[in-house]
């Protein structure tokens, strides 16, 4: 956590300013250790950090925080307290909303903003160890929720019941909650990429495709499956086998010194050269830690070249509307020499 407030003491030095101030939940716990529920304000100036939490929030703040911690009651305490910091000059996330802004401007005596995230950007990129570790357990996680997909579903259920029992699953191994809505999507739903569980029965011959994660000690992972009900018809194996094999590339094609865009070409180019892409209507793939979506892109967008520590998904889908579709990801970790797969659930068509 040092090293971390010790980057935007840099920063705030860098630009000339009178401190840094970060509201957001997942920067909060990257910058303290701490997540209360209902929030807080941690500011960093070029002599202190100090973590300005509810009331309600003191007691949890104390015993997690790894920055020192004090409370206020009302809104006229809090901005008191940091109008004392004289913030004339203020780092701030990017997300931060104009309401925020203005209110910081009339009760805190902020005359000017300078987005921090840069800087948040460079820290949170590259996981520790620590943090790698904690992925690797959340994917652990999200396997197990998808063996008990692959087991309870069949012809008649409903994807509502089956994204239940996952969700079930995952809290039963230790997850907070799912990383976000599950996606059971069958049929012709299928070929909706963020088809969210419904009430639709899956059917006899059905694609259905799992999309599911889990959010465990602050941390997510990502993954998906596409299965078939019953056998396969020769058009659902042929997609299937090339999503599958653009996949496999692109786990095979991560390493350090590649661009996320490289990356998003490989893939991509297998698609095409089949003739399907015009139904590869997504990026390739995200970075995963603290935020399901966060860097780098692996898209046609973004030219981060990736590094050992970074972590990703391969998420290649081929979507045909009214027949349906098939997507295939995992969560990746990129090593000194290649990549590990973090989600170990079988890729093969079931």
């Amino acid at each position: 956590m040092r090293m971390r407030i010790e980057k935007l003491r840099e920063f705030i030095a860098e630009r000339e300013l009178d401190g840094v101030l970060i509201r957001s939940r997942e920067n909060l716990f990257y910058f303290t250790g701490s997540s209360p529920v209902l929030g807080g304000y941690l500011v960093v100036t070029p002599d202190e950090e100090v973590f300005i939490v509810p009331e309600l929030e003191y007691e949890e703040a104390k015993e997690t925080s790894r920055v020192p911690v004090e409370k206020f009651k009302t809104g006229k305490e809090l901005y008191e307290r940091l109008s004392s910091f004289r913030l004339r000059k203020l780092g701030i996330e990017g997300k931060t909303s104009f309401s925020t802004l203005q209110t910081l401007k009339e009760n805190a005596g902020v005359e000017d903003f300078t987005t921090v995230d840069e800087v948040i950007k460079e820290l949170r990129i590259v996981k520790t160890p620590e943090e790698i570790k904690t992925i690797e357990a959340a994917c652990k996680i999200a396997d197990q929720a998808m063996m008990a997909a692959l087991e309870e579903i069949s012809e008649g259920k409903r994807e509502r019941e089956i994204a239940a029992r996952m969700e079930y699953v995952m809290k039963m191994n230790g997850a907070e909650k799912p990383a976000f809505d599950t996606i059971i999507a069958s049929g012709p739903r299928s070929a909706l990429p963020h088809g969210i569980a419904s009430d639709k029965r899956i059917e006899r011959g059905d694609l259905v495709v799992i999309d599911e994660g889990a959010l465990y000690r602050h941390y997510h992972s990502d993954m998906t499956r596409t299965i078939v009900v019953g056998s396969p018809n020769g058009k659902q194996k042929e997609i299937y086998e090339i999503v599958l094999e653009a996949q496999r590339k692109g786990v095979e094609a991560a390493r350090p010194g590649i661009t996320a865009k490289e990356l998003d070409t490989i893939v991509r180019d297998v698609i095409a050269e089949y003739g399907y892409g015009d139904y590869f209507i997504h990026s390739t793939g995200h970075g995963v830690g603290l935020e399901i979506h966060e860097w780098p892109g692996v898209s046609q967008r973004d030219e981060t070249v990736l590094k050992p520590g970074m972590v990703i998904t391969v998420e290649p889908g081929i979507y045909i509307p009214k027949f349906g579709g098939v997507r295939i990801e995992d969560t990746i970790v990129i090593t000194e020499n290649g990549a590990k797969r973090l989600t170990k659930t079988e890729r093969e068509l079931i």
